[in-house]
C-alpha cells in the first residue's frame, strides 16, 4: 500500500471528472452506426480528440474540425450539413442538462473547507470564461482557486507546461499537488511532471498513484492514510 502523500492542492480535469462529458459522443457513435458508419465509441473518441488538439489551442474552429471528422469516418457529403445541425442541437440539449458527477459538490465543499487549494485544468475551445460557466451551472465554481483553459495558455494536457502553469496558478509546489484525471496520457503526464496522479472514472489501463472508487475518497486522501485508495479497484464508469 502506498503511503498517503501530503497533498495541499488538487487540480482537476473537467469533463468526465466533474461532470459526464461523454453523453454527446455516445449519442454520436450510436447515430453514426444507425446510418451505416462502422465506428466504435473508442475509435470515434480517438479520432475526434486528435482533431480537437488545435481547437483546444485556439488554432482551429470546432465545427470545421467536426466536418473533417465526418468526412474521415466516411459520412457522405450529402448528409454532412444535416448531421452537423443535428449534432449542434443535441449538444445544446445535453449541455443544458449538465449535472455534477456523484459526490462532486459535497466533496469539493469539504475540500474547500479543509483549506485544500483547488484548480481546474481544462482542454477546451471556450477559454476560462466558458469553463467557469460550466462550473457555475454545476454550482461548484466558488470552490475553485484557479481555472486554467488550454485555449488561453496555448497548450494542452499532457504537456508539462499545462500542469506547471496550473500549479503556479494555485500557488503550491508540484510535490504538494495532485491531479485528478481519467485519461492514460494525462495521468502519465501529471506523474512525469511531479504531481500525484489520482485516477477517477478512469481507463482500465490508466497509470496512477491512487485509484478512486468514488469521488468522496479524495477527503481521505488529503487528510489521513487511506485504507485502500491506493489499490486498483475495477474501473468506474
Amino acid at each position: 500500500m502506498h503511503q498517503a502523500p501530503v497533498i495541499h492542492g488538487l487540480i482537476f480535469d473537467n469533463g468526465d471528472i466533474l461532470y459526464d462529458a461523454a453523453a454527446w459522443r455516445r449519442w454520436l457513435t450510436k447515430h453514426l452506426q444507425g446510418i451505416g458508419i462502422a465506428v466504435s465509441y473508442d475509435e470515434l473518441v480517438a479520432c475526434w480528440e486528435q482533431k480537437l488538439v488545435d481547437v483546444y489551442r485556439g488554432n482551429a474552429e470546432y465545427w470545421e474540425r467536426f466536418h473533417e471528422l465526418l468526412a474521415d469516418l466516411g459520412v457522405p457529403e450529402t448528409k454532412t450539413v444535416e448531421l452537423i445541425e443535428l449534432a449542434r442541437s443535441k449538444g445544446q440539449q445535453l449541455q443544458n442538462r449538465r449535472q455534477p458527477m456523484p459526490g462532486v459538490g459535497q466533496t469539493l465543499k469539504q475540500l474547500h473547507e479543509l483549506g485544500i487549494k483547488l484548480g481546474v485544468l481544462s482542454d477546451t475551445e471556450s477559454g476560462e470564461a466558458g469553463v467557469r460557466q460550466i462550473l457555475a451551472q454545476l454550482e461548484i465554481e466558488a470552490y475553485f482557486d484557479a481555472v486554467i483553459a488550454s485555449r488561453d495558455i496555448g497548450t494542452v494536457k499532457p504537456a508539462a507546461l499545462a500542469f506547471e502553469l496550473a500549479v503556479q496558478r494555485i500557488g503550491l509546489p508540484k510535490s504538494a499537488c495532485g491531479f485528478v484525471g481519467h485519461d492514460i496520457d494525462e495521468l502519465q503526464g501529471a506523474s512525469e511532471c511531479g504531481l500525484v496522479a489520482i485516477a477517477y472514472n478512469y481507463h482500465p489501463q490508466a497509470p496512477a498513484d491512487f485509484f478512486l472508487d468514488h469521488f468522496g475518497q479524495l477527503i481521505d486522501l488529503v487528510t489521513v492514510q487511506p485504507p485502500g485508495v491506493a489499490s486498483r479497484p475495477g474501473a468506474t464508469s
